[in-house]
């Protein structure tokens, strides 16, 4: 048998290197969620539309951001919400978690909890969410109890408020930095869509498939009330 030089090793390497795909040099797709807590559309789009990430494979395509703020606003400086006080608190608990723990299977299913608690209990019952999410309650109470859950939030108010376009009601979606506007609820679809790498079997199914405009929170409903 032929011996191989190092310098011709080091040539089929490279060979074979170029010749198989390589998911490390697909970027992934950038999905962008501005929401606010006790919006029940946007509460359905986690539940419905997010949540389904994490069992058919698109989480591992997918660079998922949640921003928590929405239609919010500082006026005379303070935080205003759509949904009253208990919206602002929870926007700041969810800002907190996704803070403290970055990776996105840490904070999401905890996020996911807080969304499926009913609208009237959820601001006194969301330390329910903490024990199955496997977080740790104490810091998450530090954060939202003091400056630093307030400050992450004007840095979520900032951003919500640089969108170009800006935001017309939430959830607001992009892929990409493009807003799906009404389409949000095809996300899954158009990360298929976008993604330039090999996709997970589901997009077979989901780029032919399409729902109706989602609903919507929008901008107009806000009934403000003072943090």
């Amino acid at each position: 048998m032929e011996k191989l030089t190092p310098l011709r090793c080091a040539f089929l390497l490279l060979l074979a290197f170029v010749a198989l795909p390589s998911a490390q040099g697909v970027e992934k797709v950038k999905v962008e969620v501005y929401s606010e807590a006790l919006c029940p559309d946007c509460a359905q789009f986690i539940v419905n539309n997010l949540n389904p990430f994490f069992n058919n494979g698109l989480i591992d395509i997918v660079e998922l951001r949640i921003i928590p703020y929405g239609n919010a606003r500082i006026i005379d400086g303070s935080l205003v919400c759509q949904h009253g006080p208990d919206e602002c608190a929870l926007n700041i608990i969810q800002t907190c978690a996704i803070r403290l723990w970055p990776k996105v299977t840490d904070w999401f299913p905890f996020i996911y909890c807080l969304e499926t608690l009913d609208e009237s209990i959820a601001a006194k019952n969301w330390k329910s969410c903490v024990r199955p999410s496997h977080l740790d309650l104490d810091p998450l109470i530090e954060c939202t109890d003091t400056p630093l859950g307030a400050k992450l939030e004007m840095d979520n108010a900032a951003e919500t408020d640089r969108l170009q376009p800006p935001h017309k009601y939430v959830p607001w979606v992009l892929i990409n930095g493009e807003p799906l506007l009404e389409s949000y609820e095809d996300v899954a679809a158009y990360v298929c869509k976008a993604y330039q790498g090999n996709k997970p079997a589901v997009c077979s199914r989901l780029e032919y498939e399409h729902s109706q405009s989602g609903r919507v929170c929008a901008k107009e409903e806000l009934a403000l009330a003072s943090y």
